[in-house]
């Protein structure tokens, strides 16, 4: 990348010591070590952090190009800003009588004008309103993940970490995902990697927790950042689960929900078919997500970057505890059937968030693309029945995910084409995969690893009373 971006940036975001470092590394590719080292001057603490974790420069490469990209973007709502409150002063103006008639409102052109002048400014900082709208939400526990399986990813997702950082935050753990080919697989137990914070003197430092990636002997992650790094990630399943809720709603019903209760219906309005602590109070946040087409756009990436920040949500209080003030699971939950493994995953993009063993039926099990149409409990009016407590239909077949009462058939090929699951599964997943979910089901998809937490660890949630269908009968090929 040419270091005339970097330039650019850096004239309109001085303060941004990352891209000091960054056009630094770039002088000194080039050979300018003179400019590279009054770069690496103004980089500060960020040069020093970095030049002691010994990256490889060719890591920098798509955070340049990032940082370049968003800059772009900005630039670009700028223009469009500023042509809009042009066209709305002429048109203003246009009304107006000649400055020296009666009833001539100086006060509005003058407003005009100022809003046009700071326009800029006011893009920068987040805001162009004033007043206790504008305050900063700031947060003293912040937290994001990252992947670490090697190479280059650990340092990636604490660069994302560090450049995500200001005056707003006093602390920011990173949290580890382990990585299997192309996936990073989410847990409740997540390591702490790294955590950066400011310190007494208001400089970010950055502590490793990693003995292999630092290669030293860090300290022990105090009691307290562990629960609510913990609480943190179950957090990020219920707004998940919440969000794709919200895409499924305003798919059936071409309007957006107004609450979380529309979601949670009795059958066969049940979208959720349980709700989750906190979700009343995310759910403002997650619409206006929506609505402004901000989800689905890869925000859970492997190196821990979070979704734009760019956004007029940043400040939300629902995610302050998130990096970029907005969920880290950001695309809607999907699941995926691995045929040749008897695994069913969740996942939001590339991660994944549970990985079940099942039970199918080999070539009886339909391969493709499926939704889930129906959810229900008590399928066969009865907990213990051939389909267990739970049900959900794919799309409009015979087959379904369910329950069995033959727990001893998981991870073999007995069904007549269903998937089984084990009560404790079936239960969570019928809790986190709303109706609308797509499916896929094929061979070679998931690695082998299983993700189920623990039972004290499994999602939180409280049914949704009435989900069984007394008027029919499930006939689905168990």
């Amino acid at each position: 990348m040419q270091n005339t971006h970097l330039r650019t940036y850096v004239k309109k975001h001085p303060d941004n010591k990352m891209a000091w470092y960054l056009l630094g590394k770039e002088y000194l590719g080039e050979g300018q070590e003179a400019k590279a080292n009054y770069c690496f001057q103004q980089a500060g603490e960020v040069y020093e952090a970095f030049e002691r974790s010994k990256a490889p420069a060719d890591i920098w490469v798509d955070y340049q190009e990032k940082l370049v990209e968003m800059a772009e973007q900005k630039e670009k709502k700028h223009r469009v800003r500023k042509m809009w409150l042009t066209l709305l002063m002429l048109l203003v103006l246009a009304g107006l009588p000649p400055a020296d008639a009666p009833g001539f409102n100086r006060d509005a052109a003058d407003a005009l004008a100022s809003a046009l002048e700071s326009t800029d400014d006011a893009a920068e900082n987040g805001s162009g309103n004033s007043g206790e709208d504008s305050a900063p939400v700031t947060s003293s526990n912040v937290f994001t993940a990252g992947a670490f399986g090697g190479g280059d990813q650990g340092e990636a997702a604490l660069a994302a970490a560090w450049s995500g950082s200001d005056s707003n935050v006093q602390r920011m753990a990173v949290l580890g995902m382990q990585v299997a080919g192309n996936w990073s697989l989410w847990k409740r137990n997540m390591p702490v990697k790294y955590i950066v914070q400011t310190n007494s003197s208001g400089k970010l430092t950055a502590q490793s927790y990693d003995a292999k990636q630092c290669n030293c002997e860090p300290p022990e992650v105090s009691p307290k950042i562990k629960r609510l790094a913990q609480a943190w990630t179950a957090k990020q399943e219920s707004a998940a689960a919440l969000s794709s809720a919200i895409i499924t709603y305003k798919k059936q019903k071409g309007t957006w929900p107004k609450n979380v209760a529309q979601l949670a219906q009795p059958f066969p309005n049940n979208i959720l078919g349980e709700t989750a602590p906190g979700m009343t109070q995310m759910f403002p946040t997650l619409l206006a997500m929506h609505q402004q087409g901000q989800t689905g756009k890869g925000g859970n990436t492997a190196d821990g970057s979070g979704v734009n920040s760019d956004s007029p949500l940043d400040q939300n209080a629902a995610f302050i505890d998130t990096l970029g003030g907005q969920p880290f699971l950001v695309d809607r939950l999907e699941i995926i059937v691995d045929k040749s493994k008897h695994k069913l995953a969740l996942i939001s993009g590339s991660t994944i968030i549970r990985n079940y063993e099942v039970g199918l039926g080999g070539d009886r099990t339909p391969e493709g693309s499926f939704i889930i149409s129906d959810k229900v409990v008590n399928p066969n009016g009865r907990s213990n029945g051939e389909f267990g407590s739970r049900g959900m239909q794919l799309s409009d077949t015979n087959y379904a995910i369910h329950g069995t009462n033959e727990p001893n058939s998981i991870g073999l090929d007995e069904s007549l084409g269903c998937v089984r699951m084990s009560t404790e599964d079936v239960e969570e997943l019928f809790a986190l995969a709303p109706q609308g979910t797509p499916v896929r089901i094929g061979k070679d998809l998931l690695p082998e690893t299983t993700l189920v937490p623990e039972a004290k660890d499994r999602y939180q949630y409280t049914l949704v009373p009435k989900q069984n269908n007394p008027n029919k009968t499930y006939h689905w090929l168990n």
